[in-house]
């Protein structure tokens, strides 16, 4: 489930919901560039997000 997915879903800004996966991987020891990939926004910018596999996505 991707950074953006969550956002939508708990009604939280993008950016927040980014920082918290960030803060939480640096917590879990994991690295963040595993779980990093580039999407191209509304107006063709090459933006980052987090596409996150089930056990990060439903880690409590």
């Amino acid at each position: 489930m991707s950074n953006r997915e969550i956002a939508d879903l708990t009604d939280k800004p993008h950016k927040n919901v980014k920082n918290d996966i960030e803060k939480m991987l640096i917590d879990l020891n994991v690295d963040a560039l595993s779980f990093e990939h580039i999407y191209s926004d509304s107006m063709n910018r090459q933006q980052t997000e987090y596409l996150l596999d089930r056990d990060h996505t439903i880690c409590r």
